[in-house]
């Protein structure tokens, strides 16, 4: 889910120099008690990266939780997390999911985007495509940040995630309780499959499914209509149905239903 930053690795001053602006504190204030904390933790440690062997619940707590407002807020914080190896994913999951609520509510995004750009004017500042962008909303819409987590623990892959988007059952609980499936190679957990294995068993799961409702419709008991014909449409009956269905305000198909029940109740 992450990739190595080979080159540009962020410094101490980089980090500190870069932090999104808190816009409902004072920017000092802020700004002052992140950096003081990124300090602490690096005098503390001997890993030469700190950012980098800081797991993302860790980083989390030192970057604000108050996300910015703006597109340059949001691009910067962006960027920022995107230099940082230990908490890209989930965070970039995050941002993209704050940015797409911004863009898209409908009752705020005429004004925002009048005011800050469109969502192809941010997609371009951040260098991703559409569908890309779209994938991450889904993932931090769909799992939430406790569930990603967890699969940055198990070393699950974004790819393999994505195939989760789509699955039948609820994937939450499959990623949660560890629910096992059948597989050609045994019982499996999600965790322990491979993205095939995971392909075949939705593509199991789907057939499971749509077999369902089959079984379910063959067993449905279907309506049965019982058709009356009038050959003259002057015959009483036939105009006290019409009126008193016209009276009542249903169909002519109601009162026969509503009197053929009369008549069997009396019987009994």
């Amino acid at each position: 889910m992450t990739r190595n930053r080979k080159k540009h690795t962020p410094k101490i001053s980089t980090f500190s120099a870069n932090l999104p602006v808190n816009q409902n504190q004072q920017a000092t204030d802020s700004r002052t008690e992140q950096v003081e904390a990124v300090k602490e933790f690096s005098a503390t440690t001997t890993v030469s990266n700190p950012y980098q062997a800081l797991p993302a619940t860790g980083l989390s707590r030192i970057i604000t939780k108050r996300l910015p407002e703006d597109m340059d807020g949001i691009v910067q914080y962006y960027n920022h997390i995107d230099a940082i190896q230990a908490t890209s994913f989930v965070e970039k999951c995050r941002i993209l999911a704050h940015a797409n609520s911004l863009f898209r509510d409908p009752e705020t995004k005429k004004e925002f985007q009048k005011e800050q750009g469109t969502w192809k004017d941010f997609l371009n500042k951040i260098g991703m495509s559409h569908p890309q962008v779209s994938r991450f909303v889904a993932f931090w819409n769909t799992f939430g940040p406790n569930i990603l987590e967890k699969t940055l623990e198990q070393d699950f892959s974004a790819t393999k995630l994505a195939e989760l988007l789509s699955w039948p059952e609820d994937p939450k609980l499959a990623l949660l309780e560890n629910k096992k499936y059948y597989t050609a190679s045994g019982d499996k957990t999600i965790y322990e499959m491979t993205r095939e294995e995971l392909r075949e068993v939705k593509r199991m799961l789907i057939e499971r499914q749509e077999q369902r409702v089959i079984e379910g419709d063959a067993t449905t008991i279907k309506p049965m209509k019982v058709q009356i014909r009038f050959d003259d449409l002057t015959d009483p009956l036939y105009v006290g149905l019409t009126e008193k269905a016209k009276a009542e305000h249903v169909s002519a198909d109601e009162i026969i239903r509503r009197a053929l029940s009369n008549y069997l109740n009396r019987s009994n």
